[in-house]
């Protein structure tokens, strides 16, 4: 029993879930990483000795060890690939996975706002799963899909947590006096679409709310670059024919990658456990 599993990609993400999934390898099985060096040189040959393995307070390598693979070979052997890496690696190696056959794991959803890939990754014939990432209530969402008339997502983060390279300008700019100037202030407000162009590794939530009410541009979405927020809080208001609904979420930033929250990875091991058929199973 129990499925095999890869992890695609080993920043502060993938290295979490690699650690947590070691509480459960009678379940779930980690047979390897693919990280940027293997997917940009795939020769078995010059892979066949390297290892890698979470940082710890021990420093590099006092994690468990696990192989480093070729996207080939991750393919060949695993049940899921557990992708932890970026938008990117989703367009650039997704369809490979799923028209293979193999289930993959989807933690940046900003990927998936683009609908022709979207629809190449859910063709399989291997299954494309959706990680619920920092938010809940997307079990409700989905629940009154067609029902919804608008969703509204409000979103407060560090400055510090919404700067990125390839920010625009303007942007930065606009973030950067936030962080000088210590008081809270609007950086963005727009549509999903423009919300996963400016901040691509800051924004899955945006895209997870419009994939689950089964239409993106019913999300509007505004950040706030708030240099005193402890932690990041989405506030997400939902309007339809069926009723109307708030959740509000605080979580506290995962202290390796601010820019992403301590829930994201704890979401994706959650997941990966339900596929290895570990209950409570909620319907």
């Amino acid at each position: 029993m129990g499925i095999d599993v890869v992890l695609l990609g080993y920043g502060a993400i993938g290295q979490a879930v690699h650690r947590m999934l070691g509480a459960h390898d009678g379940e779930v099985r980690v047979l390897g990483v693919l990280d940027r060096a293997s997917l940009a040189d795939p020769d078995p040959a010059a892979l066949t000795a390297r290892t890698t393995g979470p940082t710890g307070p021990a420093g590099p390598g006092s994690g468990p060890r696990v192989p480093v693979l070729d996207l080939a070979t991750a393919i060949e052997r695993a049940d899921l690939v557990i992708e932890c890496a970026s938008p990117a690696a989703v367009r650039a190696h997704g369809p490979a996975i799923t028209s293979a056959g193999t289930d993959l794991l989807v933690a940046s959803l900003g990927a998936l706002a683009d609908g022709r890939l979207r629809a190449v990754l859910e063709a399989g014939p291997g299954r494309c799963h959706y990680s619920t990432g920092a938010i809940g209530g997307l079990d409700l969402i989905r629940a009154s899909a067609g029902t919804i008339n608008a969703i509204e997502l409000r979103t407060r983060k560090l400055p510090a947590a919404l700067l990125h390279p390839g920010l625009p300008g303007a942007l930065r700019s606009a973030i950067t006096r936030t962080a000088e100037s210590g008081t809270a202030a609007p950086v963005f407000s727009g549509s999903v679409a423009d919300a996963i162009r400016d901040f691509p590794s800051n924004i899955n939530v945006a895209a997870a709310l419009g994939l689950a009410a089964g239409d993106l541009d019913l999300v509007a979405v505004d950040i706030i670059a708030d240099p005193a927020a402890a932690m990041t809080r989405h506030e997400i208001t939902v309007r339809g024919e069926g009723g109307n609904y708030r959740f509000g979420i605080e979580n506290f930033p995962d202290p390796a990658n601010p820019a992403t929250s301590a829930l994201t990875a704890r979401s994706m091991v959650s997941g990966v456990l339900r596929l290895a058929g570990c209950g409570p199973h909620f319907i």
